[in-house]
């Protein structure tokens, strides 16, 4: 008789296992829709350098995305792949005052994971690479988390998005922190850049005191 009991306990155990197994949700996954880097589509942002317009387009096989205000460029070209999102190129310029400016052209070694598929809260993933500024090749590394889901609330509307964070070091000193907030089939809605060491943004922050440069969509615009 105990025997059987025992037997009936562990059979409605593992049945009770089973039904929990199959009763938690899937875990949401994110991907290419959050990226869709469209060439009929202009995203205007309140940013920290006035109204900063984002677009892209196709080069060679690889994404160019280009952002301008008007003391500002950012420019970067992207390959997509199934397991994430890489850097190949990045272009930066920035005007400070009247006479002051200075830019840089980043290339890599190889290309850099920005992000890694699939992506959803809690995923971590880090990369290294070695980058060429001016004849100059230093270490760089990165290592991104997706930090949470959040509701954000801008004048282009409202957004579920995915908070996601990305540090960027060189061992040259140049340290950035990213935070993301980006939307599937829109992009990136928010986001927040803490410069923390040298670089090209360490030169905007030694200058005016960028301390965190901000970007918020404003608009959309279709063709």
């Amino acid at each position: 008789m105990v025997y059987m009991i025992k037997n009936l306990l562990i059979l409605l155990l593992a049945a009770y296992s089973l039904l929990s197994a199959t009763d938690k949700p899937a875990k949401k996954t994110y991907g290419k829709e959050l990226f869709p880097l469209s060439e009929t589509t202009r995203y205007i942002y309140n940013s920290s350098f006035g109204d900063a317009i984002t677009k892209a387009s196709k080069v060679s096989g690889l994404i160019e995305t280009k952002s301008e205000a008007d003391n500002f460029k950012y420019q970067q070209k992207l390959e997509m792949r199934e397991n994430g999102l890489f850097i190949h190129e990045t272009y930066q310029y920035i005007k400070l005052l009247l006479f002051i400016k200075k830019e840089n052209r980043v290339t890599y070694d190889k290309p850099f994971q920005r992000y890694a598929f699939p992506l959803y809260v809690g995923r971590e993933w880090k990369d290294q690479a070695t980058e060429y500024i001016d004849g100059d090749s230093n270490k760089v590394y990165l290592s991104g988390k997706v930090l949470a889901e959040e509701e954000v609330n801008t004048e282009a509307g409202k957004f579920t998005t995915l908070k996601i964070e990305t540090t960027v070091e060189s061992e040259t000193g140049a340290k950035n922190v990213v935070t993301e907030w980006l939307a599937a089939n829109t992009g990136l809605i928010k986001a927040r850049i803490e410069i923390k060491g040298g670089g090209l943004m360490g030169f905007a922050r030694d200058i005016l005191g960028y301390g965190t440069i901000n970007f918020e969509l404003k608009e959309i615009l279709y063709k």
